[in-house]
């Protein structure tokens, strides 16, 4: 037994399930009409002129891009952590990791720029009232101020979302109606100025042309940001497939609207005293708004002031919350300090992982300009939703078993549209501050440096409290090519499934981890007792196997809440190379190729993969035949070497064929015989008895296949995204020919990491 087991056995940690249709969208907009429309727009319009409508239409246009990926991740997997849980799911742990690293800190900095804009709108406010008392300098005073709301707001998070949900739900209110006067007011006074005042706001109308509607865009895009943080309700929201869709949606169209009119009252009512109007508010800077207002509004001083002051408040309502909620579920999943995930009994909010944010956001308030904090969470963000685009393409390949709720329309042309225009918004952010580039990369080092010291560590220690037996034997030092093979219940063909094991132990000078892993029910705790010694039989016998043949060899059984995800982990953790999986045969739930349990394994494990369907004894094989498809196989090198491990011991003659349809002319035949001889030669096959080519004629791929395999012993399927597997990584070719087939089936697949599978995704849209 591996070491004590602690904390085993607590019941998974959760949320609670308290807002509806109309909270969620109050807290979108709430994060939207922070420190954007109120601190950041005269900066904007100091970037780009008149302009300034056309970078608020762009923002808008990118946000409701990458908008159509958050509504189906976030209805389809409704979980705390939003863009990080996503991520880390599609892209796997590292870039998991990055994304919640990157989450966190641009949701706590976003905080921190609203906590500044309000310690102005603050110092406004006394300075309208009077002197105010005891400190002259009126910077000292912005900066209690700042310090002072985000304080406030960690107690009132620390007492439970419902309450803060409701409080921030009644200032959002407020703040639309003075937006609301904004305009109904701006619109009769354009009515009410000279034509000459509006020509000379607006023309020329990007007097800094492209690249300054470009660094407009970019740095006033936080105000666009709000989905990550309605993201983040998910395990907190009603009936989450309605909830979010409606209020994701319903929020960003509200937003759009207001900031379009707004900019575009801002720039051709406002009065320059002979400049035009872009020129003053850039000089105004976060007072932009409230120079605007006091030229047309009856007491539209005070009243921006305090409608300054009610964006800020709901833009930190939402941004706490969500910096605290991704640090939550990062802690929950041990990419940092496991103990941020505790949880208050009575509120049921994350504590620790508040006071932590709420440290993190003064830090921010106190020691960074405000530019740099604005520029700093666009870029943190930007990159969260460059990797949230790149992980729905991935999720919608790796999830076929996930009932979607929204999918984006346009297939992936969306996404990718986003993510170049996410890339120009990072260069024009370069071009406004330098500064938030070089912190963005140093907090990214930061974060490399957590994940190489920290979570692998976490992640074997997580292991180690699950473990329940284990056992290892050397004969040399550990190799370099690890062969995981999970030993399950009822399953008849483990010793052919450890002969395959074996064979490729020896080819590859490898060794072999033996793993069982026994599914506890999260009702259950998981510290519950249970048979192992039968399981422990089989891995004995396992072990002695290895043992003769003189290959270091290590034995576990592990109590888990998720076979397939323990195992993933024991693949990460124990640098797994190989893993061999068998498969029982069809199973009819709609979704699923292989069944759960290997479709999940089968999507994101991070190394190559044999799933084996036994119809009879490994050593009884002599003829071998292998379907290969008419397009590139990027998996028939590893299929190669399968097929040069087992066939020595087998000593059998192996067919590599290819079918073609039935009309196919001469010609064409002629370049397809040429990609088989291609493949071929990629297979780069040893010492076999006897190779051999086939051609065959059908329009009927899997019948072909079948009645071709009549002839041999075993089918060796290279996994294929063309004609061999449409469907997913390994696909409906292979599950209808192991489905029919009574033959010992073979699937290969070998691993080429995240970038290039993505990449032939994309491809294979267009």
């Amino acid at each position: 037994m591996a070491g004590e087991i602690q904390n085993t056995s607590r019941i998974p940690i959760t949320l609670s399930r308290t807002l509806g249709v109309g909270r969620v969208t109050l807290l979108g907009i709430g994060a939207l009409l922070g420190g954007g429309i109120f601190t950041l727009i005269g900066h904007a319009a100091g970037l780009s002129g008149g302009g300034l409508v056309i970078a608020i239409l762009l923002g808008a246009l990118i946000s409701f891009l990458n908008l159509n990926a958050y509504v189906s991740l976030a209805t389809t997997f409704p979980q705390a952590g939003g863009g990080y849980t996503w991520v880390k799911t599609g892209l796997g742990n590292l870039q998991g990791f990055l994304s919640g690293w990157f989450s966190f800190m641009a949701s706590a900095v976003a905080c921190a720029l609203y906590a500044v804009s309000f310690g102005i709108f603050a110092r406004e406010f006394f300075t309208l009232i009077g002197p105010i008392p005891f400190v002259e300098n009126a910077d000292i005073w912005k900066i209690i101020f700042t310090v002072f709301i985000i304080v406030i707001f960690g107690f009132v998070h620390r007492r439970g979302v419902g309450f803060s949900g409701t409080a921030g739900g009644l200032v959002t209110i407020s703040i639309l109606s003075i937006l609301v006067l904004y305009i109904l007011f701006g619109v009769k006074h354009l009515f009410e100025i000279p034509f000459e005042q509006i020509r000379l706001n607006t023309n020329p109308l990007l007097p800094f042309g492209i690249a300054g509607v470009l660094q407009a865009a970019g740095l006033f895009y936080i105000a666009f940001e709000g989905s990550e943080i309605q993201a983040q309700s998910g395990e907190e929201a009603k009936n989450p497939s309605r909830t979010l869709k409606i209020g994701l949606f319903s929020s960003w169209a509200i937003i759009s609207g207001l900031y379009l009119l707004i900019s575009a009252i801002m720039i051709a009512a406002t009065e320059g005293v002979g400049l035009p109007s872009w020129s003053l508010l850039g000089e105004s800077g976060e007072r932009a708004i409230i120079e605007s207002a006091n030229q047309f509004i009856p007491f539209g001083y005070p009243l921006m002031i305090i409608g300054g002051l009610l964006a800020n408040i709901a833009a930190l309502n939402a941004t706490i919350y969500a910096s605290s909620r991704v640090l939550f579920a990062m802690a929950r999943d041990n990419f940092v300090w496991s103990k941020l995930s505790k949880i208050n009994p009575a509120t049921k909010t994350p504590y620790l992982a508040l006071l932590a944010s709420v440290i993190t956001i003064i830090a921010a308030a106190i020691f960074l300009p405000l530019k740099d904090i604005a520029s700093v969470a666009d870029i943190l963000f930007i990159l969260l939703f460059m990797q949230l685009n790149i992980a729905y393409i991935q999720l919608r390949r790796k999830k076929p078993e996930a009932e979607w709720y929204y999918v984006v329309p346009f297939g992936v042309l969306l996404p990718i549209s986003a993510i170049i225009l996410y890339v120009a918004l990072i260069v024009a952010l370069f071009h406004v501050s330098p500064t938030a580039i070089y912190l963005t990369i140093i907090w990214l080092l930061l974060g490399l440096v957590n994940y190489l010291g920290y979570v692998r560590v976490a992640g074997e220690k997580k292991l180690e409290q699950e473990i329940k037996y284990e056992h290892a034997t050397r004969f040399q030092q550990k190799s370099g090519y690890r062969i995981v093979v999970p030993v399950e219940e009822n399953k008849t063909g483990i010793d052919d499934i450890t002969k395959i094991a074996f064979e490729m132990a020896r080819a590859e000078n490898g060794e072999i981890f033996a793993l069982h892993i026994h599914e506890i029910s999260q009702f259950l705790p998981l510290d519950i007792p249970f048979d192992a010694e039968e399981k422990k039989e089989v891995l004995d016998r396992i072990e002695s196997a290895a043992i003769q043949r003189k290959f270091n060899v290590y034995t576990r059984i592990v109590a888990a809440r998720s076979v397939p995800e323990t195992l993933l982990d024991v693949v990460q953790v124990e640098d797994g190379d190989l893993l061999i999986m068998e498969w029982d045969g069809y199973v009819s739930k709609k979704g699923f190729i292989f069944g759960k349990k290997i479709d999940t394994v089968l999507h994101r494990a991070h190394c190559d993969l044999i799933v084996a369907k036994l119809d009879g004894p490994i050593e009884h094989v002599r003829k071998i035949l292998i379907p290969v498809p008419t397009e590139d196989n990027h998996n028939l090198r590893f299929t190669g070497r399968v097929i040069n491990a087992l066939t020595p011991t087998l000593n059998a003659e192996v067919t590599v064929a290819m079918v073609i349809p039935e009309e196919t002319k001469l010609l064409e035949q002629l370049r397809l015989q040429g990609v088989l001889e291609k493949h071929l030669q990629e297979l780069k096959l040893k010492n076999i008895r006897s190779i051999d080519t086939k051609i065959m004629r059908s329009d009927y791929i899997v019948s072909a296949i079948i009645q071709e395999s009549d002839k041999y012993d075993a089918i060796v399927l290279p996994a294929d995204r063309g004609r061999i597997s449409k469907a997913i990584g390994m696909g409906t070719i292979p599950e209808q020919v192991a489905k029919r087939s009574n033959k010992i089936v073979l699937m290969t697949k070998g691993y080429r990491g995240i970038v290039q599978p993505f990449f032939d995704y994309i491809q294979s849209r267009f």
